[in-house]
């Protein structure tokens, strides 16, 4: 009897732990946006990108990201400003050392191409790509 209790508490935490990931919502039920082109992927309103996932491309290339709009670019990686980056080596005006992390460099545009399959999660605003015609991106978007 002891054991079946003990499963019964390890499911439910196993339950517990699925819902505080992703809020009880399966990734792509609230939407998503492929492209494989340079026009910039926005969200429906009150909506954010919550996940980018790479598609092969051509010789297994990928997109790279040319601009990565965060929510929040203090929280968020993004190619505008660090995320988390230490407050004495320049931070934003307003940065809170207290308040995040150390270390964070901004995303830096058109240099790194993610490899393909790979699915980067944060909370974006806007997403913009180079082109592959015979790849892409897949932009899952969540609250």
């Amino acid at each position: 009897m002891l054991t079946l209790a003990e499963d019964h508490l390890k499911n439910q935490k196993n339950k517990n732990m699925s819902a505080n990931l992703d809020n009880g919502v399966i990734l792509g039920a609230l939407g998503s946006a492929f492209t494989n082109t340079t026009a910039p992927i926005t969200p429906p309103p009150g909506m954010i990108i919550a996940a980018i996932q790479f598609i092969t491309g051509s010789g297994d290339a990928t997109p790279k990201i040319t601009a990565l709009v965060a929510e929040d670019p203090n929280k968020t990686f993004n190619t505008v400003i660090p995320s988390h980056q230490d407050n004495d080596s320049g931070a934003v005006a307003g940065y809170n050392s207290q308040d995040h992390g150390d270390g964070g460099q901004t995303l830096g545009s058109n240099t790194i191409a993610f490899p393909a399959g790979m699915t980067l999660y944060g909370r974006w605003t806007s997403a913009t790509f180079t082109a592959d015609s015979s790849g892409g991106v897949i932009c899952y978007f969540g609250y």
